[in-house]
């Protein structure tokens, strides 16, 4: 054995299963930004079936932990018994908003650098700076006078799930809403023939939703160490991106994590697929409006990142599973800001709410 730090080997663990994610995100072509897309254009919507796939099984599984007390969910920061209403809005979407102008989110760019596109390698690094400053820096002065001021803390429960603010902590409750939530995604996302036909978009939900729960896993058993307990987590990209550039530039003075070996796992698991596929090649720029476009929406999604507490991942999978009322909202918004991102690359205009959520029931061609 190496003789190295107890989160050296944790760092390892979340390596690995962030290389399985950027692994088969780009073997399928995995996007959230691509899945929102198509529920608003109304085109096949395989991306946002995988999508939904994922989210379904990592609900289904971390409950599962939960419930038969491999883990504790209550642990985690997720379930803080705080609404956080306004910082799960307001941040996701400028997020959202963000997503749109760099054409992919935190992952997605983690994936897209693996695969050589230098535009998501400079954004990354962008994120990661101005991410890093609002959760820790002088940005941070925007979650304390703007944000916390807004919070209400839950008087009645215990967490932030959507079972224990309806039902109270009643197990029974949990396990039922998780397990009736996570089998009506699952189920609409395969009851599409064309997508169950298709096996990489399959195998992509499967192979990511299943991270989820080994991220959850990992750190909630192997990860609670007596002597040198880790962060309870699983997979988040936003704000680690942050984490792990401090961790790169300063090394002796930084300890590594499960998340920072999520971050590198990505690229390095999509580098593999787009060698072995002989898909890999350099992207760059195209002109300076490109460049000035991705500058501005890296830097809206490190911003909106951390207010809402994170990405399409973090909050998007891995809170989602915890079954938070703020990821719930959080994600939903990161939805609205992408869509309103969109419309306004294509049609120079800011649609109304109206019109943003009408365009989720377009029909599926």
């Amino acid at each position: 054995m190496i003789d190295a730090p107890f989160s050296f080997y944790m760092a390892g663990l979340g390596l690995l299963g962030g290389l399985v994610c950027g692994y088969f995100a780009r073997l399928s072509n995995f996007c959230t930004l691509g899945a929102i897309e198509e529920t608003y254009y109304g085109t096949q919507r395989s991306r946002l079936r995988t999508w939904v796939l994922a989210a379904g099984i990592a609900i289904a599984g971390t409950q599962l932990l939960d419930i038969t007390h491999i883990i504790d969910l209550d642990k985690s920061f997720y379930l803080n018994p705080t609404f956080r209403f306004l910082g799960s809005v307001l941040g996701g979407i400028i997020f959202g908003f963000g997503m749109a102008l760099v054409g992919t989110c935190a992952f997605g760019m983690l994936v897209r650098a693996g695969s050589g596109d230098m535009r998501a390698t400079v954004s990354i690094l962008l994120l990661a700076l101005v991410g890093y400053t609002t959760a820790n820096g002088i940005l941070a002065y925007i979650h304390v006078w703007l944000i916390t001021p807004t919070e209400y803390h839950f008087a009645s429960t215990q967490t932030s799930s959507i079972p224990d603010i309806l039902f109270g902590s009643s197990d029974a409750a949990q396990i039922i809403f998780a397990m009736l939530l996570a089998t009506l995604l699952i189920g609409w996302s395969i009851s599409s023939k064309r997508f169950v036909t298709n096996k990489r978009a399959v195998a992509a939900g499967i192979a990511i939703g299943s991270a989820i729960i080994y991220g959850w896993w990992v750190t909630g058993t192997i990860g609670q160490d007596p002597f040198t307990p880790q962060t309870f987590e699983s997979y988040r990209f936003a704000r680690p991106m942050g984490n792990t550039l401090q961790y790169l530039m300063t090394f002796t003075g930084a300890s590594i994590n499960f998340s920072i070996g999520g971050v590198l796992g990505v690229p390095l698991g999509a580098l593999i697929s787009s060698l072995q596929s002989k898909s890999f090649h350099f992207e760059a720029f195209d002109d300076a409006r490109e460049m000035r476009r991705h500058f501005a929406g890296a830097a809206l999604m490190g911003i909106g990142s951390i207010l809402a507490l994170g990405c399409t991942i973090g909050q998007g999978m891995s809170g989602l599973a915890t079954l938070s009322i703020n990821s719930f909202l959080a994600i939903g918004a990161i939805a609205i800001g992408a869509w309103l991102g969109v419309r306004y690359l294509i049609e120079g205009e800011i649609p109304s709410i109206h019109e943003v959520i009408s365009g989720m029931f377009h029909r599926e061609h």
